[in-house]
């Protein structure tokens, strides 16, 4: 971290080494346990770098972190010291070693070793690059690895459920919580989905420029156009430094995930003119796709209890030009949380606990829909952020639905009688999806009804199919598998506050 940047010299980066910048990722990540996003950000802010070297440091950082359960089982394989007892330092760089015999198969076997040990006798020492080299020699041998590694697994681990937490690297404890709900079959093609890398969604800004125009001037090539389904909406294998493209900077795209289209454009749903609260909502995605559907006449009141990242959503406002969203500090968790701010002078549901008689001082009764998009686990997200799968307890997921359950009672205020709340999250958690709905109904006896959505034809089989999640209201309350459309996981249900 104390290393000097790196100069440019004819346009590239001279100076570093993208294998000890990966090497120092990992020390980082498994020292700290923080997120390996902004751990990876600041070292390519520190190093400036870009374009190639920055995408290998990316695939190795990452794809370590994804399967380091399973690097972890074959290193014990080959190794007569527990993993505890190796050198910090060497068990990291042994691990991205393994990740790159494994699964980086343009990079020469040779190179992975001498570099790897060229890594331990620069950062370590004499003695470790010896081990290192002796085990990655060992490895390097085997044809297939990954295959050798499998076959391993199925011998010596007996238990199923061990079986897929080693082979596809998921906690123990989260795979028997996915297998009593979805079943062995499922919960391994949730795995193996979620250990895929994703594709990037791009969604086309309303009434700037088309897509075809997009596409046509920054020389992107689509995979698919999911145009019939979302309109504007395209699928490409990656984009580059997005974010530093004139395309972008202009405000012509979103980066946008499928299934966070699909919550805003069928369960969301808004109309022209329309008020929509939308709580934790930075950075903005779906405030702001909701803001060009509600149109100029529409608004948007975006809440977020992190005034940091509501300088995210602001700035992502200004570069796509859009009037129609107030952005407010608050925490939703709590009680009465708009109370203090605004005069909507539309307030008619003086029966609210949040309403001060005589005054119109709040948003109670104001607004026509809620988005609800909870604070979760996160595990639908684990094919961008492979760190998500490990940092939680099943503890948290109880926690994390208390907050969820505060949040939807808590917006039951200020929603409209004959409004819809939208609760969304990005995880596949019975805990905190589900169950946090049918505790709600029954909370609130009577006054909501679970509400189907109107979705085109083309998308009703996949949200509906036969291996949707079984419980009695799964035909309104879908989840969207990983491997739908190799997008993020995700559940999303509408309710109807009765008349």
């Amino acid at each position: 971290m104390n290393e000097k940047r790196t100069k440019k010299r004819n346009g590239k980066r001279t100076g570093i080494n993208p294998r000890r910048v990966a090497l120092l990722i990992l020390i980082q990540y498994f020292k700290e346990r923080k997120s390996l996003k902004d751990i990876i950000n600041s070292f390519f802010e520190i190093y400036e770098l870009y374009g190639l070297d920055r995408r290998f440091i990316f695939n190795i950082a990452k794809g370590t972190v994804r399967y380091y359960l399973k690097i972890d089982f074959v290193i014990s394989l080959f190794s007569d010291r527990d993993i505890k007892d190796i050198d910090f330092t060497v068990i990291n760089i042994l691990r991205m070693g393994i990740y790159q015999l494994m699964h980086m198969d343009k990079i020469p076997s040779y190179s992975i070793v001498d570099e790897s040990t060229g890594l331990a006798r620069k950062n370590a020492s004499i003695s470790s690059s010896k081990f290192v080299n002796a085990i990655l020699r060992k490895i390097s041998s085997i044809p297939d690895v990954d295959s050798f590694a499998n076959g391993e697994i199925n011998r010596l681990i007996k238990n199923e459920t061990g079986r897929i937490s080693i082979k596809y690297s998921y906690p123990d404890w989260l795979i028997r919580y996915w297998a009593g709900w979805y079943g062995i079959e499922k919960t391994t093609l949730i795995c193996r989905s979620l250990n895929e890398n994703p594709h990037t969604y791009l969604r086309f800004n309303k009434g700037k420029i088309t897509g075809e125009e997009v596409l046509k001037e920054s020389g992107i090539k689509p995979i698919v156009s999911h145009n019939e389904i979302l309109p504007g909406s395209v699928e490409v294998s990656s984009v580059a430094d997005i974010s530093e493209t004139d395309i972008y900077r202009k405000g012509l795209i979103s980066v946008q995930d499928l299934s966070s289209q699909i919550a805003v454009r069928y369960f969301i749903n808004p109309r022209e003119d329309e008020k929509i609260l939308d709580t934790c909502a930075a950075p903005g995605g779906k405030a702001i796709y909701m803001s060009e559907l509600a149109g100029e006449g529409g608004e948007v009141i975006a809440i977020d209890i992190s005034k940091k990242r509501l300088k995210i959503l602001e700035d992502n406002l200004k570069r796509l030009n859009i009037k129609n969203v107030k952005l407010i500090e608050t925490d939703a968790t709590r009680p009465c949380f708009l109370k203090k701010f605004g005069d909507t002078g539309n307030n008619k549901s003086f029966g609210s606990p949040c309403a001060v008689k005589g005054a119109s001082d709040n948003y109670a009764g104001y607004f026509d829909k809620i988005l609800i998009d909870a604070p979760c686990s996160a595990f639908g997200t684990i094919s961008k952020n492979p760190d998500a799968k490990y940092n939680k307890k099943m503890d948290d997921l109880v926690r994390l639905s208390e907050l969820s359950f505060k949040m939807i009672a808590n917006c039951d205020t200020y929603l409209k009688t004959g409004g819809r709340i939208i609760f969304y999250t990005c995880t596949l958690s019975p805990i905190e999806n589900q169950q946090v709905i049918e505790r709600f109904l029954k909370e609130f006896k009577g006054k909501y009804i679970i509400d189907k959505p109107e979705i085109p034809d083309g998308l009703i089989p996949v949200l509906y199919s036969k291996d949707n999640v079984m419980w009695k209201n799964k035909k309104t309350c879908p989840e969207i598998m990983p491997y739908y459309f190799k997008s993020e996981a995700g559940f999303a249900c509408s309710l109807l506050k009765k008349l």
